[in-house]
């Protein structure tokens, strides 16, 4: 009995690790925000996954803070598998910063930012 309970757990371990060693992580393309960019303003920008296998997770932060959906100031939609997209809705002094898609999935994480700086903010 405590053989057979061994040779179950070690397939279960050699099974898990194959699988996970067979995913490829994910690998983003760049996105960068418009240089014509004011207050008031609407901007979007894709974060698209180029390589890796899924399931994939998106995450999107703001200055190392992760961004929850505001129905007034921006949103967040997921287009399909392999594509969110964040809108910013109404841009203001307070829209400028670093922006972050992050993407995971069981074999590991990307991502990419770029910085947005409005039309004379500095």
């Amino acid at each position: 009995m405590i053989i057979f309970l061994f040779v179950c757990f070690t397939t279960m371990v050699v099974l898990q690790s194959l699988t996970v060693e067979g995913l490829n992580p994910p690998t983003i393309k760049p996105f960068h925000f418009s240089g014509e960019l004011r207050e008031g303003l609407r901007t979007m920008v894709m974060c698209g996954i180029i390589d890796g296998d899924r399931p994939f997770e998106f995450k999107w932060f703001k200055d190392s803070e992760l961004l929850l959906p505001d129905k007034n100031h921006f949103s967040i939609q997921i287009i399909n598998e392999f594509t969110s997209i964040l809108t910013i809705e109404h841009l203001n002094a307070l829209s400028n910063g670093n922006y972050t898609c992050r993407v995971t999935n069981s074999a590991g994480s990307d991502e990419k930012s770029d910085v947005l700086t409005m039309k004379g903010e500095i």
